[in-house]
């Protein structure tokens, strides 16, 4: 998230800088600035934070219960099928598993419920429940939460090439649209500089730049909605 949170800054500072170009007012351009960065704080970061948290606990769930359900297989051992379920570089994972070293195996799978925070999750243990209930084969008993654990993954990574090609032509969309602009302001320079003496005109401009950080602020709320099922709580 800290590279997100320098990214987002200069995003407004450089908003700023084009709209002090375009108005040639510091007010506006230090008012652009300001809103910009306050919506990021107060909005933008929450679903940033949520969108990476999100996409690292379906990754991070798939591989757990497809190397735990692998491992149950062969070495039927749930002490085993944990232990290479968390092999898995990931500090939150490995800081909420090192609190449960003196819990039963069992009770430490239900516990890490709450980490996932997935339904895809809820599903597994429905599956290890049955299994300790009745025995069987796990990997016949899990076919299916195996299938959903590949649909979940790959419609996840669908979602997110598509949301980098939106990216890309929302990136492309909008340097045009400010690049027209100051292509008029330097191009048409007496004739612009005329036209700024204009309160209405320079406003219109200001309301352009706080338009851009709305649409900003709307296509991260779409960037940031994955179609992937949390836990009910």
């Amino acid at each position: 998230m800290r590279k997100i949170n320098i990214i987002f800054i200069i995003l407004g500072l450089v908003l700023a800088a084009f709209c002090f170009l375009a108005t040639n007012n510091f007010i506006y351009a230090s008012l652009v600035a300001v809103i910009f960065v306050i919506d990021y704080f107060l909005l933008m970061r929450k679903k940033f934070t949520h969108y990476f948290s999100l996409i690292q606990r379906v990754h991070t769930s798939y591989h757990f219960i497809n190397s735990f359900v692998i491992t149950l297989s062969v070495k039927e051992s749930f002490e085993e099928a944990y232990q290479n379920g968390i092999r898995i570089n990931n500090a939150r994972l490995n800081a909420e598993t090192e609190q449960l070293t003196e819990m039963p195996v069992v009770d430490r799978v239900k516990y890490l419920k709450d980490y996932f925070n997935l339904s895809i999750y809820q599903m597994f243990l429905n599956v290890i429940s049955l299994y300790q209930d009745q025995g069987g084969n796990i990997l016949t008993m899990s076919d299916n939460l195996m299938k959903e654990c590949t649909r979940t993954e790959r419609a996840l990574s669908d979602t997110l090439s598509i949301g980098h090609k939106h990216l890309k032509e929302f990136i492309t969309l909008w340097v045009m649209s400010i690049g027209i602009l100051i292509f008029m302001r330097f191009s048409l320079s007496d004739f612009y500089l005329s036209m700024l003496k204009n309160t209405m005109f320079s406003t219109l401009l200001f309301v352009f730049f706080l338009i851009c950080i709305v649409s900003i602020n709307l296509f991260v709320i779409a960037f940031t909605d994955l179609t992937v099922k949390e836990a009910t709580k």
